[in-house]
């Protein structure tokens, strides 16, 4: 997902881009409640163990496709 949100337009057509991100939102929403749970957690793991960039994106990520609701966390502003 992150290589479709951050590539350039030279490098994937934005339209391609955005329908890919939508449909694995979509499929992302048909989990079960235990296997979103289960990706929360996983999300969380990965993004401990990220620079605060790819944290930043991945702890977003569940409230950009509406896994979660409200605002996401405000951004670690840590450095790398």
């Amino acid at each position: 997902m992150m290589l479709m949100e951050e590539c350039g337009p030279e490098e994937i057509d934005p339209d391609t881009a955005v329908r890919g991100l939508e449909n694995m939102g979509y499929e992302i929403l048909q989990l079960s409640r235990d296997d979103r749970g289960e990706l929360l957690e996983l999300i969380e793991r990965m993004a401990r163990d990220s620079d605060s960039h790819t944290a930043d994106f991945l702890r977003a990520l569940p409230f950009s496709i509406g896994m979660v609701d409200g605002l996401p966390p405000e951004s670690g502003g840590e450095a790398d």
